[in-house]
């Protein structure tokens, strides 16, 4: 007989409720951090003499130095933001982890998830704005529905395998690997998917074909309030897909006492 026995993750609904608010809490937080600081603190923008110079009045090698440190901007941009949208989120669902499964080693290894989610997330989020841009100079136009899906199924697949890692590192052992890495992977591209199609309809006025809604391009302009909804919406919508999904994928081992003391059957 073995001596390991492989149950499901618990499935009740106070394990899922336990997921969903530990995401919403994570992922609101670190959504309101972002949009307080994205644009004023993190991001440089542009630089250098000309750097409060309107691109309306350069020319020539200034303009395209400017676009250039545009671009960089937003490669930070969506590094930065993806970077901590997925590391708040693994850590909020590493600690809801550990306390389904009431081990204090998942408790202490649930910052080392977050850091190689935070670390899967900014590689996704500099991935997915490099194909932004390659895209947009292509075609010199928006981007289309498909491109759009594109560019988050690229981010979120890279966030979804570190988010997915992180979780199952914690777990200590109680999380098949494959199991609990094909969940964030299929996460990820499921909010990729759904992402796009649904903030273009709830945020119509927004440039949702974006990594993320006008932050990271832009310094704050008109219309905050309805910037800073689109903006929460897309950190709290895949907060709560991947609670969803991750929250009952994987199994769990534990050790049956019982089955150990048990003496060999004839």
């Amino acid at each position: 007989m073995s001596a390991d026995e492989i149950v499901p993750v618990d499935r009740s609904p106070a394990g899922w409720l336990l997921y969903a608010i530990a995401a919403v809490l994570a992922c609101g937080s670190a959504g309101l951090l972002l949009d307080q600081r994205l644009d004023t603190h993190l991001l440089p923008y542009r630089w250098g003499p000309d750097k409060d110079t309107m691109l309306q009045g350069l020319r020539g090698e200034k303009l395209a130095e400017a676009y250039s440190q545009l671009r960089i901007t937003g490669r930070q941009g969506g590094a930065i933001a993806l970077g901590c949208v997925a590391g708040a989120l693994a850590l909020a669902l590493c600690l809801a982890d550990a306390v389904m499964l009431r081990r204090p080693a998942s408790f202490i290894l649930s910052p080392l998830g977050a850091v190689i989610a935070a670390a899967a997330g900014a590689g996704g989020g500099f991935l997915a704005m490099r194909l932004h841009q390659r895209l947009e100079n292509a075609s010199s136009e928006s981007l289309t529905m498909t491109e759009a899906i594109m560019v988050q199924v690229a981010a979120w697949a890279c966030a979804g395998l570190g988010v997915a890692l992180g979780v199952w590192l914690s777990s200590a052992g109680r999380r098949s690997f494959s199991d609990t890495l094909l969940g964030g992977l299929f996460a990820g591209a499921l909010v990729g998917v759904l992402y796009p199609p649904v903030a273009g309809i709830l945020f119509s006025i927004e440039n949702t074909d974006r990594l993320f809604p006008d932050k990271g391009w832009f310094p704050t302009h008109a219309a905050a309030e309805q910037k800073t909804g689109a903006f929460l919406f897309w950190v709290m919508f895949t907060g709560v897909l991947f609670a969803a999904i991750l929250g009952g994928v994987g199994r769990r081992t534990r050790t049956s006492k019982v089955e150990l003391n048990k003496p060999p059957t004839g």
